[in-house]
């Protein structure tokens, strides 16, 4: 059996976006939270990376959510590491709502262990494998479009920004969590360029639902850099529909992070299909 570190706690008013739910990066800084609790608790505390000169760097994260939950909500998650490859792992989190057992989010990161230095990747110590006890079991998180068809000609929305002092983290690197607001604010932007406001959202007869976010980080972002973020509609399938962001450094070009965002479309009757009239204003017209 893995090592499994749980932690229980109160959702914050602050937390919340305008619908009244968390918000997705909010759920990004949980995990990062459990998973320093839970590195620590197993005895690998700051101090421990501090002097053996390591850092984990997140390379991944899938998330796929389940229940939104609201501000006073009791919430329990859990983490543990499902495998090792001698200088990668990844962790699990399982995060459920204490009144009723419901699931709220499934998560899994891949992390790369490094020379905290020169930032190569270092070879994960024996005992650090023996620490974890990883099962090897990796649930499918089921966060893909279902039956997904490419857009060919997509709208693509661009914005750009710049790197505050409030998005770093204590390494001096944009938070994990941030450049998932970076998406969800690119993805608002496009949908108000489309014609679609958050006004006019609200009072159709459909609602855009957060299915999932995968997120791959490929270099850091830091003070003052220039930002451009761009999104698009990529692919339509059966009941979801995936926004690809790809957020780049506004002098160099160079890749920082690619987010695919899954949401779902919802009605009176449930589940359907995207909305001809949202999908339409999606797609360059010839």
């Amino acid at each position: 059996m893995p090592r499994i570190y749980t932690w229980r706690f109160e959702v914050r008013s602050y937390e919340l976006d305008t619908s009244g739910w968390v918000r997705p990066s909010t759920y990004l800084n949980y995990l990062e939270e459990v998973a320093w609790n839970a590195s620590a608790a197993a005895g690998y505390t700051p101090a421990w990376y501090n002097a053996h000169n390591r850092i984990w760097v997140l390379r991944t994260m899938n998330v796929r959510y389940f229940t939104p939950v609201t501000m006073g909500e009791q919430l329990e998650l859990s983490t543990w590491v499902s495998d090792f490859r001698r200088v990668q792992s990844h962790r699990e989190y399982d995060l459920r709502r204490v009144r009723d057992g419901q699931r709220v989010l499934r998560a899994r990161g891949n992390w790369a262990f490094l020379d905290a230095q020169t930032l190569q990747p270092q070879r994960l110590p024996d005992q650090v494998i023996l620490d974890f006890a990883p099962d090897n079991i990796q649930e499918d998180l089921d966060s893909r479009v279902i039956d997904p068809v490419t857009v060919e000609q997509p709208v693509v929305h661009t914005s750009q920004r710049r790197v505050e002092r409030r998005d770093l983290d204590s390494l001096g690197h944009v938070n994990n969590g941030t450049y998932l607001a970076w998406a969800d604010q690119a993805l608002a932007d496009a949908l108000r360029a489309a014609g679609w406001p958050p006004q006019r959202l609200a009072s159709s007869d459909f609602s855009i639902i957060p299915i999932a976010d995968e997120i791959e980080y490929v270099q850091s972002a830091h003070d003052d850099d220039p930002i451009c973020v761009t999104t698009r509609l990529a692919q339509v399938g059966r009941d979801r529909a995936a926004w690809l962001h790809e957020i780049t450094h506004g002098a160099t070009g160079e890749l920082m992070t690619r987010v695919l965002s899954v949401r779902a479309f919802r009605d009176a009757n449930g589940s359907r299909s995207i909305p001809d009239a949202l999908h339409l204003s999606l797609v360059a017209r010839a």
